[in-house]
């Protein structure tokens, strides 16, 4: 038995903190081929933690757009095996490729599966001729790793998600599942079992979508999708579709911004696609085909959306309300008599082999360059240094010269530097006292020696502290404590607790905001007596509940400007306008989650836009 999960984790990253460790993440899924997409991670990114689990081996495809877009796709099988060596398992695979279309550099390397070649520039139809610039520009977003598994082989498939208005994207999307098609076709006339498994970004049908309008089929990449289906007189299996073809509100991805879990209003669009001849060793395709079979089930896991477990949070209306888990929910497939292949190792493009997860070798030499360089610049600022102190004179380069060489070896063991610079300017001391030289040059000798030293050895901390200052998020407690005056001014500043007017409406709906947490103390102004100390919450109850008393009536007021919607007349949350000619208009729609018309619990769909006088106190 092989059991396949797909499963968009809306960053990987964020999924491995939820659960843990990877290793747990993998565990709790229980497959043994697991599919992520949208992993969001770039390859100077990739650490072994969110990449190698014991008792897996991990195949990924990540962004190279030089979009300046960051980590925002990206895919990555995990295989779970019992040996990556001299093993029989199906779920390792024999052979393994990032990308699709053959041309990127780790393809050109070896082989592609299925010995693949496209020979460009490529005539497609509806897109004309396609250059090789183009389809590189495609296959460079990390959306497919392609595993071959000797019985089947897999495609991990993170389809591009795009506006209709968006011409270039469009495109780009109709050229993606256009070249995947190619490949697709390749394999299968080779006698290749084909299993494509990923977000594909598409619902297929009206059946598959929550809100679906008439004309929804019509949709190019909606018929293309269901032109590869067997029903509609191509090669593949839509393998949940077949086994539950009534089966009504079978969604995997939710708008997170709605909240639509809660009232299961979402679409299908993460998918199982097979095609291909049973095992069985028929003539006839048509009556013994895997789908039929092999395939023993095919659900989706509905326990891994997000408010289902006692450790995910439910939405409660608003930006600001975050949801633990990814907007998808995993798909599962279970095939049975599967057999065994002949022994085989893991392929060299696993993860396990990366630069970045393996490291990078050196050589002897490299190493030997480095010692060399080293040395030149220990020389070479020991040079600087001395000339720059001393000025230059052939007495200073004399006690350069004569100072024995220990020292440097002595620091590199651990030796503090203060105590090497204080032996040596001693000795130089000596030396210019015997010679004759002035006081100004050996005030100015440990002036500078001591400034260099001091830099030297502050340099890290300082740029450490620097950078974690840079990065520090303030907490709510510092918003109730009285800033530190500075010596001699004694004018001291009022207890203030404003909250973001507009960016903090959505969280004035949680009752657990309506008082201050027992955990914030607030402090009094500090007197001349008292110097700069502060006094605790404790010795000053009156401003303490002056201040709770005060945030209390901030959110009051807050909520009373807030229009109520008209279908609950429960106070409304702000949004604006992202994009478009309104760009940052305010508008104002009704908070609660987003459902199906005809329940009333459901979000009621007002909209109110906001007054202009509103916008211009925005602005």
């Amino acid at each position: 038995m092989v059991k396949i999960v797909t499963y968009n984790v809306n960053g990987l990253r964020p999924r491995v903190a939820q659960h843990g460790s990877l290793r747990r993440l993998l565990d709790a899924l229980d497959a043994d081929i697991i599919c992520f997409q949208e992993t969001k991670l770039s390859r100077q990114d990739l650490s072994g933690d969110v990449i190698m689990a014991e008792g897996y081996e991990a195949f990924i495809s990540c962004n190279r757009s030089s979009k300046g877009r960051g980590a925002y796709s990206g895919v990555a099988t995990f295989c779970r095996v019992t040996s990556a060596f001299s093993s029989q398992e199906v779920a390792l695979p024999v052979a393994a490729e990032e990308g699709f279309t053959g041309l990127q550099e780790t393809a050109k390397n070896s082989e592609t599966i299925g010995d693949f070649v496209l020979v460009t520039p490529v005539e497609e139809e509806g897109l004309g001729e396609v250059t090789k610039e183009e389809l590189l520009k495609v296959d460079n977003e990390g959306r497919c790793v392609i595993t071959d598994h000797g019985h089947f082989v897999l495609f991990n498939i993170y389809g591009p998600a795009v506006e209709e208005d968006d011409i270039e994207r469009v495109r780009f999307k109709l050229l993606f599942y256009k070249i995947l098609q190619r490949r697709w076709e390749h394999l299968l006339a080779l006698g290749k079992r084909v299993f494509v498994v990923g977000d594909l970004n598409i619902a297929p049908s009206s059946i598959d979508r929550c809100d679906a309008q008439p004309g929804f089929e019509k949709q190019t990449f909606r018929k293309w999708l269901r032109s590869m289906l067997r029903e509609h007189g191509g090669p593949f299996f839509d393998a949940f579709r077949s086994k539950h073809p009534e089966r009504v509100g079978a969604y995997t991805c939710f708008n997170q911004k709605v909240g639509a879990e809660v009232y299961n209003y979402g679409s299908r669009i993460d998918h199982i696609l097979i095609s291909g001849a049973c095992f069985h060793h028929c003539g006839s395709v048509d009556d013994h085909s895997i789908f039929p079979c092999h395939v023993e089930e095919c659900e989706i896991m509905d326990h891994f959306r997000r408010g289902n477990s006692e450790n995910m949070s439910m939405w409660k209306g608003g930006r600001s309300s975050k949801l633990e888990g990814s907007d998808h929910i995993p798909v599962y497939i279970v095939l049975n008599e599967i057999p065994e292949l002949p022994v085989h190792n893991t392929p060299s493009s696993a993860a396990r082999y990366l630069p970045e997860i393996r490291g990078r070798q050196q050589s002897i030499v490299s190493f030997l360059r480095k010692g060399m360089i080293y040395e030149h610049k220990d020389a070479m600022s020991m040079d600087r240094a001395d000339e720059s102190c001393c000025g230059g004179g052939l007495e200073s380069k004399a006690i350069y010269k004569e100072e024995p060489p220990t020292d440097i070896a002595k620091f590199s063991k651990g030796n503090d530097l203060h105590s090497v610079i204080k032996r040596k300017t001693r000795d130089q001391l000596l030396n210019e006292g015997s010679s004759g030289n002035s006081h100004n040059s050996t005030a100015a000798l440990l002036a500078t020696q001591s400034r260099k030293a001091s830099f030297s050895c502050s340099k890290a901390v300082s740029n450490k502290k620097n950078k974690h200052n840079l990065s520090s998020q303030p907490t709510i407690k510092s918003f109730f404590q009285q800033p530190k005056s500075k010596p001699g001014d004694s004018s001291t500043n009022s207890i203030v607790t404003p909250p973001d007017t507009l960016h903090g409406m959505d969280e004035l709906h949680d009752p657990k905001n309506d008082c201050l947490p027992e955990s914030i103390q607030c402090t009094t102004p500090a007197t001349k007596d008292q110097g700069n100390s502060d006094v605790p919450c404790s010795l000053s109850t009156d401003k303490c509940n002056e201040a709770t008393l005060e945030w209390q009536r901030i959110q009051q007021r807050m909520k009373m400007t807030l229009p109520l919607c008209k279908g609950h007349h429960e106070p409304c949350i702000p949004r604006s306008v992202k994009k478009g000619s309104n760009i940052g208009r305010l508008f104002y729609v009704c908070a609660r989650a987003q459902g199906p018309a005809s329940n009333q619990e459901a979000n009621c769909g007002h909209f109110q836009w906001a007054t202009v006088k509103s916008k211009e106190k925005r602005r």
